[in-house]
C-alpha cells in the first residue's frame, strides 16, 4: 500500500525527531513525522508517525501508518495500520484497520466503508470515578440485652452404626 503513494522527486514533508510543532499544520503528499506535533493535522496522502514521534489532536489523512504515538480524533480515508509498539488513543474512523501484535489501540473505533456525518462531533464523556469520602467507622453499640442460651451439645449421627434390632432371625 505504501508503494502505491509513494512520492515524486522533491515532494512530500518531513519532521525530524526533536521538533516540535504545535498548531493547525497542513501537509501535501506523503509525509513522515520524527518528532512532536500537537493541534489538527491534515495529510492529503500518507502520513506515517515514526517510532518515537508523538501526534496529539485531531488528525486527518489518506493512509495513517502509526510506530509511534497518537493521540485524539483520528481519522482516515483509506486505511490505519497500527504497527507494534506504537500507541493509538481517542477516537478512531477508517474503513480498514489493521493493528499487529505488540500494538497498543485504546480508542473508540469506527471501521465503516461510510463515516458518519455526526463522527467528529465531540463525544460526550462517560462519568468518571466518584469521589469516595471516607467513612468513619461504626462505634461498637452498647445495648441490654441477655446472652441468649447455650446451645445443646452437637451429636454427628451421620457416620454412626445404625442401631441393632432384635427380630427373630
Amino acid at each position: 500500500m505504501v508503494n502505491q503513494l509513494s512520492a515524486k522527486q522533491g515532494e512530500g514533508s518531513f519532521i525530524a525527531a526533536g521538533t516540535r510543532l504545535e498548531g493547525q499544520i497542513a501537509f501535501t503528499g506523503p509525509t513522515i513525522v520524527s518528532g512532536h506535533l500537537k493541534g489538527d493535522v491534515i495529510a492529503d496522502g500518507l502520513l506515517v508517525i515514526e517510532a518515537g514521534a508523538i501526534v496529539d489532536g485531531s488528525i486527518d489523512g489518506t493512509l495513517i501508518v502509526v510506530h509511534g504515538t497518537l493521540t485524539g480524533t483520528i481519522s482516515a480515508s483509506d486505511m490505519i495500520e497500527a504497527f507494534p509498539g506504537c500507541r493509538i488513543e481517542g477516537r478512531a474512523y477508517a474503513p480498514s484497520m489493521r493493528v499487529d501484535g505488540g500494538a497498543t489501540v485504546l480508542a473508540d473505533l469506527l471501521i465503516a466503508p461510510v463515516r458518519p456525518a455526526d463522527w467528529n462531533a465531540p463525544k460526550q464523556a462517560a462519568p468518571g470515578p466518584q469521589q469516595v469520602r471516607p467513612q468513619p467507622s461504626p462505634k461498637p453499640v452498647q445495648a441490654d440485652i441477655p446472652a441468649p442460651a447455650p446451645l445443646p451439645p452437637f451429636v454427628n449421627t451421620m457416620f454412626s452404626q445404625p442401631a441393632k434390632t432384635s427380630s427373630g432371625s
